[in-house]
């Protein structure tokens, strides 16, 4: 199905990894990573992978990552890189998953699904027990992070902890915790926060 949101990714898809916002979160693989214990055996969902900011990165470490996106143009972007142990597979996470996981990882992609409780319980549900979570992204904003909210399909005006933290133990998830990942500056002018997320399936 194609929508506002995914109109937005196919277009802009080729030139993702050159825009400014893109070359800012380049230091997030690494630091989500610190906080991620993987084992080389392990195989890691990306959700919202887009060209692969995080599967890239993940990849040499484990034994497989598959690369969610509704976007089939990101994906592609993202095949091209040529990584072996990277499969894309382009849908949505509520049509169900090919397999079960380690850690499921996301950065800059909760903001745009609707149902955050029903994504938290997917994520639950596709972890294997003892998988863990590593989530970026923004703290609560006013909206004018993506200035056009509607366009860029936009569900969420970022998260309150709290809240975000009581929707993932509904899902199941212990040992949550919130750290400051990273201070982004949009096109505006303006610095935006944001945050990882990381919890455990028991």
């Amino acid at each position: 199905m194609t929508t506002p949101t995914t109109t937005h990714f196919d277009t802009a898809a080729r030139d993702w990894d050159q825009r400014p916002m893109s070359q800012q979160l380049v230091v997030v693989p690494e630091r989500l990573l610190a906080q991620l214990p993987l084992q080389a055996n392990d195989h890691v969902l990306d959700f919202g992978a887009g060209t692969g900011l995080l599967s890239t990165a993940i990849a040499p470490k484990v034994a497989q990552v598959t690369a969610l996106d509704m976007s089939a143009a990101m994906l592609q972007v993202l095949d091209e890189k040529g990584l072996a142990n990277i499969t894309t597979h382009h849908g949505d996470i509520f049509d169900g998953l090919p397999g079960y996981y380690h850690a499921v990882v996301s950065c800059m992609a909760l903001h745009h699904v609707a149902d955050t409780a029903a994504l938290l319980r997917a994520f639950a549900a596709a972890l294997h027990h003892g998988g863990r979570i590593a989530l970026v992204d923004l703290y609560q904003e006013d909206g004018s992070f993506h200035g056009d909210n509607a366009a860029k399909g936009v569900q969420h005006l970022g998260f309150v902890p709290d809240h975000l933290q009581a929707l993932a133990e509904q899902a199941g998830f212990v040992d949550i915790a919130f750290s400051d990942i990273l201070h982004v500056q949009q096109s505006n002018g303006r610095t935006y926060p944001l945050f990882l997320m990381t919890g455990r399936k028991p």
